[in-house]
């Protein structure tokens, strides 16, 4: 699975490079400071719409650590990766990096992180959510010494392509590290020929 992030993160690359060409903003870009990581939590519905790329979403919420160092932003969603939600240490925007272990919910220990996919369907445990660039508040106490942020982002749409928002539907693949039976897995939808190529070098 970690072969299968690496391609996606590649997909990316080859996809801003190509948007480079006609266009002069990129997309991706790495960052460096505090960040909330949220590839291993689950969302919940918030009962309120958010608006991505002008198309709007039912809101989620998920529960994420707040990371220090390297990370890969999207310029498109966040003109300015190094500037907070609101400016201040209260806030941090959700980004991305690769880690082989990261606190986590309930305990937020220390716990290895395992990649998996699953099929989009109808419902809380089917669904999916994409907090990739999306606002944070930190949460005023520490669980077992970690920082924690409530992040809030589009339930059922997905990350990719960078330039877009668009809708999640039942049938589709996404990878996730949130453990199985989460609800609104935080994930990206993947394309099933990136996932047989991996399968197929194993």
């Amino acid at each position: 699975m970690k072969k299968l992030l690496l391609v996606l993160t590649v997909l990316g690359l080859t996809t801003t490079a190509f948007a480079q060409k006609h266009n002069k903003d990129k997309a991706l870009t790495i960052v460096v400071g505090k960040f909330a990581f949220c590839g291993a939590s689950s969302a919940k519905p918030t009962g309120k719409v958010i608006t991505i790329e002008g198309r709007k979403f039912f809101e989620g919420v998920a529960v994420c650590p707040v990371m220090d160092g390297p990370s890969v932003a999207n310029n498109i969603l966040v003109p300015n990766p190094s500037v907070t939600p609101d400016g201040t240490d209260k806030t941090v925007w959700s980004y991305f990096w690769y880690y082989d272990s990261v606190p986590q919910a309930p305990t937020w220990k220390n716990l290895p992180t395992v990649s998996r996919t699953f099929i989009v369907a109808k419902g809380p445990e089917g669904g999916m959510s994409n907090m990739w660039c999306m606002p944070c508040n930190i949460l005023p106490n520490k669980v077992n010494g970690v920082t924690i942020a409530e992040c809030y982002g589009p339930l059922n749409e997905l990350a990719f392509p960078m330039r877009k928002a668009l809708r999640a539907h039942p049938g589709e693949t996404s990878v996730t590290q949130a453990p199985e039976g989460s609800t609104y897995s935080v994930g990206t939808i993947i394309p099933v020929n990136a996932i047989n190529k991996v399968k197929k070098k194993k």
